[in-house]
């Protein structure tokens, strides 16, 4: 029971910090109606994704050597979720208020990466799915974007104080979790150079890069892009939520699927839906077309986030499993989001948001292309 009762407090966390999470799809819209242009917006999230570069690897290698990384989780969601609440009293001005958003993006950095190893850990160790406790990640996401288009319809101005309430929550939350310890404490340190030698890895990492750029940019934008569209909150916040229904069938099956194929062969099938997404989201309207095009949105939780995630854990040295997470996340929300906001962003000034979307279609097709055979060959040779 013991064991069942730690299964059901992953479940409860994830529910929790992704509520939060889903919170911040709103966050561009909020900007936006604090006066800042769409060049400002990019340059916001640009900014926070370059520290997150120094930062995020930081995180994951105190999480490895720390005693329990559960205490590491907490303390940071606690002073991620105390910066919320001091944007809204900076927001009259930009830069105080890039200051605040940078602490807490600082501050937020781990409770990806870190509550992954975690779990991924405990459940393997345990015999229970990663993808269940995912799910409910999933679910808290839709939960956070619904409540807010509907409890926040003619202003956004306290979404950042709802947002550090959540977090603070998640903190308390994240106390109760496994005490899955930290691999290199009180054992001799691993660097982290020695998971980047391997060639595999940089491969995977270099795919994930260059697929990860556009959907950086959709989450930085889309919601604006709705607004721009003549699009409420309310509606914002449905299409927002509906967009990730497919989600929660894929997390149920989603440890299945890993097994059937290689995270090359997946990668790859993301790839070319990842250009049809795009392509669609730069050319349609209606707000029924937007939904069926952003549902595709899958493919990139599917192929460039949880598979590649599970194969870190099956094949990252078990001192380095946060830091391999932290790596990916560092990759996927840091590097991808400093090129798909800060250019995104300024493409968009220029030539609006839709042209960019057409680039970020074109660019997923160039990368399946480029890295076809170098992953075929992996799939073939068994590498999973």
């Amino acid at each position: 029971m013991a064991k069942d009762r730690k299964l059901w407090t992953l479940y409860l966390f994830f529910s929790v910090n992704f509520i939060a999470t889903g919170m911040t799809t709103f966050a561009p819209k909020f900007y936006g109606e604090i006066g800042l242009t769409d060049g400002r917006i990019g340059l916001i999230s640009a900014v926070l994704a370059f520290a997150a570069l120094f930062i995020q690897p930081a995180w994951g290698m105190l999480a490895d050597r720390a005693r329990y990384k559960r205490t590491v989780l907490a303390v940071a969601l606690a002073l991620s979720g105390g910066m919320c609440f001091l944007v809204l009293p900076a927001s009259t001005r930009f830069w105080p208020l890039l200051a605040v958003l940078l602490l807490y993006n600082a501050f937020n950095l781990p409770a990806m990466p870190v509550s992954n190893a975690i779990s991924m850990e405990y459940t393997a160790a345990h015999g229970h799915s990663f993808g269940p406790v995912r799910m409910m990640g999933t679910i808290g996401y839709q939960v956070g974007i619904m409540a807010t288009g509907l409890a926040l319809t003619q202003s956004l101005r306290g979404l950042y104080p709802a947002m550090g309430g959540m977090l603070l929550l998640a903190a308390g939350t994240a106390l109760l979790l496994p005490k899955v310890q930290g691999h290199q404490h009180h054992r001799e340190k691993v660097p982290l150079t020695a998971f980047l030698r391997d060639r595999e890895m940089l491969l995977l990492l270099a795919v994930v890069l260059l697929a990860s750029i556009g959907h950086q940019f959709n989450l930085t934008f889309f919601s604006k892009h709705l607004g721009d569209l003549g699009i409420g909150n309310a509606l914002v916040g449905v299409i927002s939520t509906l967009s990730v229904a497919l989600e929660i069938p894929f997390l149920l099956f989603g440890d299945r699927l890993m097994k059937r194929l290689s995270v090359w062969r997946w990668m790859t099938v993301g790839l070319v839906l990842g250009a049809i997404r795009f392509a669609l989201l730069s050319v349609v309207r209606a707000p029924a077309l937007i939904l069926l095009a952003q549902m595709l949105s899958i493919s990139h939780l599917a192929c460039f986030e949880f598979f590649p995630m599970m194969h870190l854990s099956q094949v990252a040295d078990s001192a380095l499993q946060a830091s391999a997470q932290s790596v990916l996340q560092m990759t996927s929300f840091g590097v991808a989001r400093i090129i798909g906001s800060l250019a995104g962003g300024l493409i968009a000034d220029a030539a609006g948001i839709p042209a960019v979307y057409g680039v970020c279609g074109a660019l997923m097709l160039a990368t399946a292309a480029v890295f076809y055979m170098p992953m075929r060959r992996l799939a073939r040779a068994g590498r999973r």
